[in-house]
């Protein structure tokens, strides 16, 4: 079962969260992620253990949203789809790209996440 919850950000930025098998909430933006919108992708990694950020629709990211990544990192795991020249620029233009878990296609990101053990079974 898929639950998924769409905030739309008059600002710019929107992002759609899904939860999907495994307890991996996969987290999808769109838009641009800067001073005035970074409100919002914290709000969308706010909860969560273990999150897919899916950065393939955004076109802009700056210091502050790659800040917002690195702290959500401390507290989840978190993977990052980074398709873009622009997103993948500011990545590894301020080293976040040696930090974070990042990938090509989400399916890579969620398997790449540590698997949550099914109840009654070891790991």
């Amino acid at each position: 079962m898929y639950c998924f919850r769409t905030i739309d950000e008059p600002s710019g930025l929107t992002f759609t969260s899904t939860v999907r098998p495994g307890e991996v909430r996969v987290v999808t933006l769109v838009g641009d992620i800067d001073a005035a919108t970074v409100g919002t992708l914290e709000e969308a990694l706010a909860t969560g253990e273990r999150l897919v950020v899916d950065l393939t629709r955004v076109a802009f990211l700056s210091c502050a949203g790659v800040r917002s990544l690195l702290e959500a990192n401390t507290r989840a795991e978190v993977a990052v789809v980074a398709g873009g020249h622009a997103v993948t620029r500011s990545l590894e233009a301020t080293g976040a790209d040696l930090l974070l878990d990042i990938h090509p296609r989400v399916g890579d990101a969620i398997a790449n996440l540590t698997p949550v053990p099914e109840p009654g079974r070891e790991a």
